[in-house]
């Protein structure tokens, strides 16, 4: 790190967290770590739902991948939906 900060932790409670998280098995952590991702899915989906309105599901498709991916992302998959034949 170049020595700013951007968390409002302070160093020994981040130290008391890490002591923490490495007490913990391989599984444990890999277990944590996907239900913590799961989680942000859900608050991404959540919040693409709420944006994209009553646009229909490719625009929260779209607000989704942007939030989760990125706008690259989400514009590539929408250019190759768009491709698909019958589209």
């Amino acid at each position: 790190m170049n020595g700013s900060r951007f968390i409002d932790t302070s160093a020994a409670v981040q130290q008391r967290q890490l002591l923490r998280i490495s007490a913990l098995s391989p599984a444990e952590r890999l277990s944590r770590a996907l239900a913590l991702s799961a989680l942000a899915r859900e608050f991404a989906w959540a919040g693409a739902q709420r944006v994209a309105g009553g646009h229909g599901p490719e625009a929260v498709r779209h607000r989704f991948l942007e939030q989760v991916f990125g706008a690259d992302t989400a514009g590539w998959v929408a250019s190759r939906i768009a491709a698909e034949p019958g589209s």
